[in-house]
């Protein structure tokens, strides 16, 4: 009976040991290059003074790059908590698109009939925190969630012509993921995830003479972004 029970106590300290190296492998601090495809939707609207509405998308798909950095903190015996922020350097156009407002004024109302309008999202970046599961010592797997922010700019023209611009994007970011060890130090991580940005809203300007009632618009604008990503890394 001693022996078996000196067997099992072995037997239990191997495992456990085991499972330790499991987490050790992600553990601590890593930094990565990551490649992306990412989806950019924007729906928007827009009222007049005198009643009109209007609506319209913008849609564009692009590649763009990001630096992630993260730490990796070991919760038990097979998970982890990473906490960590991914930046992307530059700028990707989020979409372009034409719209007619409806309002068919006189007068040289340079708000009337057709107007074009561009949006570029610049040096976008998130803090995340990633509840990880280690599944073996060279494979894990997580969810993510974060918090979100980019700046933009608008270019726009004709019945789009801004008098005042939307501010930054913020939003909430949330997926999933895993990362597989290829070395004791490189690691290769695939991921997919959504941002939803806040609303965010813009008013038209009012050039020319106007009849009664103006017709400068309030747009308001839902963004978000749908995300696949590869990333290469060395946890050091």
């Amino acid at each position: 009976m001693n022996k078996i029970c000196k067997l099992s106590a072995i037997a239990l300290l191997a495992s456990s040991t085991s499972l330790m190296a499991q987490s050790k492998s992600f553990e601590g601090a890593s930094l990565g290059l990551s490649v992306s495809g990412i989806g950019v939707e924007v729906n928007g609207s827009g009222s007049t003074s005198n009643g009109s509405k209007t609506s319209g998308s913008l849609g564009k798909v692009a590649e763009i790059a990001a630096i992630d950095l993260s730490y990796g903190y070991a919760i038990g015996n097979n998970g982890i908590i990473q906490v960590g922020a991914s930046y992307t350097p530059g700028k990707a156009k989020a979409g372009s698109g034409t719209y007619t407002d409806g309002v068919a004024q006189t007068g040289g109302n340079a708000n009337a009939g057709t107007g074009n309008l561009s949006l570029e999202v610049k040096d976008p970046y998130t803090i995340y925190i990633a509840p990880t599961y280690v599944v073996s010592k060279d494979s894990a797997i997580y969810a993510k969630v974060g918090y979100a922010k980019a700046e933009i700019n608008t270019a726009a023209t004709g019945g789009a012509s801004l008098s005042k611009k939307p501010g930054d994007l913020e939003g909430i970011s949330y997926g999933i993921g895993s990362k597989t060890m290829l070395t004791p130090n490189l690691y290769l991580g695939v991921e997919a995830n959504i941002t939803d940005y806040d609303s965010i809203s813009a008013t038209t300007a009012t050039i020319g003479a106007q009849p009664a009632g103006s017709a400068s618009k309030r747009v308001t604008a839902d963004v978000k972004t749908v995300q696949g990503a590869i990333t290469l890394g060395y946890k050091f």
